[in-house]
């Protein structure tokens, strides 16, 4: 049977219609003669299930053969690794082909993980990198698309597979364009035209050439952008490649409208676009392009008011996805929409309708309108939510999370227009902090596993964080880079198969995990009345906020458009408190630009004196230190107490904090390692020893001793969290550090923080809240690594610290927190003690405004020091027993006298 096999399948004589014929037919006779346990059955099956798939487009058919030889090769003792290897890549296409992207993935990695057993001749290994890489993009997942493009390139190198390898380092430079990393993707594509040069292959030489354009694009250099744009056409013209060509006419039709608005011409690009998709056999990928070139069309008639026009348009696009709409009030299921593959088609689809539905309302006063809006912005949002799930790289959420956020600002409009108080406060909260969200459910979800298997997950995230750090010292153009990079990459992969293992293995860890509740906005009052506060959640974008303000007894929803302060101004504001010498020479300029930002979103909201909790996008400012009158003599400080948090779900987290060994643990290094170049900080123990006076049952390091090793060992067990020393961060791509005496601490390495007793972390060092500012999620600081590890209180600082201040106001603040005050409330009055007890020159808010609190602002729990009662019940009944004896004695001597 297996000799036949080989043999009907090399015959080049039969059509492949007979050799179907003749695979069945076989197939059938061996069923009959009962030999269909053994791998020349299973090699039948596969090749039975391919020719299914090919001559009959039967795909669930070749997926019920190739699962059945599958599971001969696994589990028969006549098994054939190769025939399982050959099973799991054909499965891995078949469901490629239909679009099951997740499953598809699954058995490439199976293919990858079965390969390294046997001398891989048919190269299943290399193809399986190909098509995940191509996945990834496809899914807008870009991030391990460069990984999958990293690994590709290494096997193609020990291949000597130079073709495959110029394949890799091209879709590893689109999907660092894409990730918007530009220089890198320079560094691989001006490579890859030379090696495209030389293989005198025009297929990539054409990709080479409109990643170049994307980049040029990113730059707003539209000239070159526009050359290499049309060189990409002018030489994929040449290759007959309907598919890539019609890509090409569409990239150039963007880059037309987008860039240049000339309308004419990207409408013409992508009428061009639609008769080269019109020839592309592949009827799937010829219903996605055609749909992808119809939704451009009708983004072109959008920006040009032609709104009947542009409606036709994205009508068409879903009918091309098979989606059928009676009209544009209509919407799909989130379940249809996720089938689409290609997420970055479906995502700006959705948007586009969600715009149209809006200019709709506007120009006809059609309320039906409104709610359509609403409705598709619910049904976008759940797409939203199933592509972050999806994504497995922090980079690709990002990427995503900065793509979606002109969509909440478009369903924030529609909820203003519509006086939707509920559904405004629903996205405000789903724009905001949600990878935030999904580390501390990953928190929650650890505590449903079992101890072994918590103890495996520490082992792997420790494995990754160690290799993650040796990557940072060495040169990314070593070859030792290169090799640790692999290896890094390959344990990541190892992680993520594991963690897909748990989400099967224990579904309440899964239901955890992916825990995405919004709290009601009646919730978040009880919440505010429960704890006499009030909340301001403020949405910004470039040319309208939204503010959302929840008293106690009243909610405020309100739209500042073309008189809002802007963020440029907040900039300003901030650099202003930031710089003691601009501050002091141009204090007129701060008070007038203080004054104006109070007046504009502050004194609107009217509300009372108290504590305030305020929830910002990307820029935080010092609310404190806003004035409210125009000489500056009176700050919001006097008159509220303020807290900061990432999003209203944080606030109402219930953190499952272990119990506490100490109340207060402080680490203060004074002097440092050499090779950490950096000042000493000669009062730091003293600052450390006056704040931890004011506690019971204290660890302190200082010197030597405030160790990395020390910190990691001990933090996690006390109540309260002290560190006085150096950090360092910017908003650049560096990743903020924390210095202890002896090393480095990286944010990246907090999450090693495992189920913290921690309730506050005090860091009283400079630049504890400044990083990279990521669309929706916040600053990436080292107070926002601690709030990701499950502590829910951090106490961070703006700009550089004055020494002198920052230990003053930590240690009152200490002082009124042992005395059992609110935490807003204890650095409200810490502040104002240091006012009160300052030089005139000190009152420049540069001194008291640079600490703020971030998170909940409840009392902490202090763990008051054990005593031994046992001592005193021993030493009692010691004197109990001793005054028997003696009562005892002294009885009969009574007696005889």
């Amino acid at each position: 049977m297996y000799s036949e096999t080989l043999l009907i399948n090399k015959n080049n004589k039969l059509s492949d219609v007979a050799k179907l014929k003749s695979f069945r037919k076989l197939k059938k006779d061996a069923e009959a003669c009962g030999m269909t346990n053994d791998s020349a059955y299973a090699l039948l099956l596969l090749k039975t299930g391919s020719y299914e798939s090919y001559v009959n487009n039967n795909t669930d058919e070749a997926i019920e053969l190739t699962g059945r030889a599958l599971h001969i090769n696994n589990h028969s003792l006549k098994s054939s690794t190769s025939l399982a290897i050959n099973g799991y890549f054909n499965l891995a296409t078949y469901y490629q082909t239909l679009a099951i992207n997740n499953k598809a993935l699954s058995y490439y990695d199976s293919v990858l993980l079965t390969v390294k057993n046997i001398n891989d001749s048919n190269n299943y290994a290399l193809d399986s990198r190909y098509f995940k890489s191509s996945l990834y993009f496809l899914q807008g997942d870009y991030q391990q698309a460069v990984e999958e493009s990293i690994l590709g390139m290494n096997l193609a190198i020990s291949m000597k597979d130079s073709v495959s390898y110029l394949y890799f380092l091209n879709r590893k430079a689109q999907s660092l364009c894409f990730e918007n990393y530009p220089e890198q993707a320079l560094e691989n594509v001006y490579p890859a035209i030379e090696l495209a040069k030389n293989q005198k292959n025009k297929v990539e030489l054409a990709t080479a050439y409109k990643t170049l354009g994307f980049i040029f694009e990113k730059r707003q250099l539209s000239d070159s952008a526009k050359y290499y744009y049309q060189m990409a056409v002018k030489t994929r013209l040449q290759t007959n490649l309907y598919k890539a060509i019609a890509s090409d006419y569409n990239d150039l039709g963007n880059f037309y409208l987008n860039s240049l608005a000339n309308y004419k011409q990207a409408e013409y690009c992508y009428r061009q676009t639609l008769i080269y998709a019109g020839k592309m056999q592949d009827a799937v990928a010829k219903s996605l392009k055609i749909a992808l070139t119809n939704m451009n069309l009708g983004v072109n008639f959008f920006h040009q008011k032609k709104l009947s026009e542009a409606t036709h348009a994205y009508l068409a696009c879903f009918k091309n996805l098979n989606i059928n709409l009676e009209n544009i009030k209509k919407n799909p299921s989130a379940g249809k929409l996720s089938s689409v593959a290609n997420k970055d088609l479906i995502i700006p689809l959705l948007q586009d309708k969600v715009d149209v539905l809006l200019a709709l309302y506007k120009k006809t006063g059609d309320k039906t309108y409104l709610s359509a809006c609403i409705q598709t912005s619910l049904v976008m949002d759940s797409v939203i939510t199933q592509i972050r799930h999806e994504e497995t790289g922090e980079d690709s959420k990002l990427y995503w999370r900065n793509k979606t956020h002109g969509f909440f600002t478009a369903a924030l409009e529609a909820c203003y227009l519509a006086g939707d108080y509920n559904r405004a406060f629903y996205f405000m909260e789903k724009s905001r902090a949600v990878l935030l969200t999904d580390k501390l459910n990953e928190i929650g979800a650890a505590a449903h596993l079992p101890a072994f298997e918590t103890e495996k997950q520490r082992n792997y995230e420790d494995r990754l964080i160690r290799l993650e750090q040796k990557l940072l010292i060495l040169n990314n153009a070593s070859g030792q880079y290169q090799k640790l990079q692999i290896q890094y990459l390959s344990a990541k992969a190892d992680f993520e198969r594991y963690i897909d293992s748990l989400e099967v293995s224990y579904p309440v860890y899964y239901q955890y995990k992916y825990a995405d509740k919004i709290p009601e906005l009646k919730y978040l009052q009880l919440y505010v009345q429960k704890h006499k506060q009030s909340f301001i959640d403020y949405y910004t974008d470039d040319s309208t906020t939204y503010i959302l303000a929840v008293a106690p007894t009243d909610i405020k929803f309100i739209r500042l458009a073309g008189k809002e302060p802007g963020k440029n101004n907040l900039k300003q504001f901030l650099q202003l408190c930031s710089d003691k010498k601009a501050l002091n020479n141009n204090y007129s300029n701060y008070t007038r630009l203080s004054y104006s930002i109070y007046k504009t979103i502050f004194q609107p909201l009217q509300l009372p004196k108290g504590c305030i909790i305020i929830c910002t996008d990307n820029i935080v400012i010092p609310f404190e230190a806003l004035c409210t009158d125009m000489n500056g003599q009176h700050f919001l400080l006097n008159d509220y107490s303020f807290s900061y948090v990432y999003s209203a779900r944080f606030l109402m987290n219930k953190f499952m904090n272990m119990q506490p060994k100490g109340s207060f643990i402080g680490f203060a290094p004074v002097s440092f390692n050499e090779s950490l170049n950096l000042p000493k900080l000669h009062n730091a123990a003293a600052a450390l020893n006056a704040s931890a006076g004011y506690y019971q049952n204290t660890k302190l390091f200082s010197g030597i001793h405030a160790s990395r090793k020390n910190f990691f060992n001990y933090i996690s067990s006390y109540s309260i969290v002290n560190i006085f020393s150096h950090a360092s961060a910017d908003t650049t791509d560096n990743e903020p550090l924390l210095f202890m005496q002896d090393s480095v601490i990286r944010l990246s390495e907090l999450q090693r923080l495992s189920n913290p007793a921690t309730q506050l972390v005090l860091l009283s060092a400079c630049e504890t809240n400044i990083g990279r500012a990521a669309t929706g999620e916040g600053i990436y600081s080292l107070a926002r690594g601690f709030s990701a590890a499950g502590i829910p209180s951090v106490a961070a600082t703006l700009w550089k610290a004055d020494e002198e201040a920052i230990y003053t106001i930590s240690k009152k603040f200490n002082q009124y927190l042992s005395e059992g005050m609110d935490k807003d409330e204890a650095l409200q009055k810490a502040k104002l003690y240091f006012i009160q007890h300052s030089s005139k020159e000190k009152l420049l808010p540069y001194y008291w405004a640079n600490m703020i609190l971030i998170g909940n602002t409840d009392v902490v729990t202090l763990q008051l020091p054990s005593h031994n009662h046992w001592w005193w019940i021993v030493i009692a009944g010691v004197a109990l027993i001793s005054f028997l004896l003696f009562y005892k004695r002294k009885k009969p001597e009574q007696k005889k006298s």
